[in-house]
């Protein structure tokens, strides 16, 4: 059995892209002077506002999902796509729709994280919003650009060691205060037999919001190997009614 089937793989927290009008302007300058930037609360505080924005605008959200897990020898051992149906406040939906490779795998693994998604979206805990002063201290080490954003890149430490909590980096969009992408490692190894998970998450912009569009989750599993698990995220439709 594979055991990414126990990882936790992230729903799309859905930021949008308009401008928080009512917060103060970010001070951000492209220079030595970006380590200064001390109000780490400021930022907490931002990314918290764009993600309740995101709550109280997204009503429906539909995709196409595709799943796939390859071993260390890059060969596919199972793929399976699914249709996505998210309506709020807390109701989404898996159809799948294709498949190939280990049944094992697709029911195991795929279907068991599509089962987890659902159970997180009912009780509104997606990754993303544990990115908070309770779970992570915050500290700006530098600025990056990724496509059409400029972003802060933030070192997030956790504090304490959980499983849905990870150490690494998050570029943040410094003007709609959107994530662009998180790497990182989780905090804590969902099985004694999976030795660290690391992992990339990647957002696009679609429709006024940000949404994911690439997770790749790499694990060192005791005595099999490397497992690499990517879901990809295509055909958004957002609040088409």
């Amino acid at each position: 059995m594979s055991l990414l089937g126990t990882m936790s793989i992230a729903p799309p927290p859905s930021y949008p892209c308009e401008s928080l009008c009512k917060l103060p302007e970010a001070t951000v300058h492209f220079n030595s002077s970006v380590r200064e930037q001390e109000n780490t609360e400021d930022l907490f505080r931002r990314l918290n506002a764009r993600h309740r924005w995101q709550e109280t605008r997204l009503i429906r959200l539909s995709g196409v999902r595709i799943y796939k897990l390859e071993n260390g020898k890059d060969k596919i051992v199972a793929e399976e796509a699914a249709g996505v149906e998210y309506t709020a406040p807390a109701t989404e939906t898996f159809t799948i729709t294709s498949g190939k490779g280990s049944g094992f795998v697709r029911h195991r693994v795929f279907q068991r994280l599509m089962k987890v998604e659902e159970k997180r979206i009912r009780v509104n805990k997606d990754p993303d919003s544990l990115i908070t002063p309770e779970n992570y201290a915050l500290e700006v080490v530098g600025t990056d650009r990724i496509g059409d954003s400029d972003c802060l890149v933030v070192h997030a430490v956790p504090k304490r060691k959980e499983i849905d909590l990870f150490e690494g980096k998050i570029w943040i969009d410094n003007q709609a205060f959107a994530i662009v992408k998180i790497t990182g490692h989780l905090a804590k190894s969902p099985s004694f037999w999976i030795k660290q998970v690391d992992f990339v998450r990647d957002y696009q912009k679609i429709g006024g919001f940000w949404l994911l569009s690439r997770e790749e989750a790499i694990s060192a599993v005791r005595i099999f190997g490397k497992e690499t698990l990517t879901v990809d995220y295509r055909n958004y439709t957002v609040n088409d009614f």
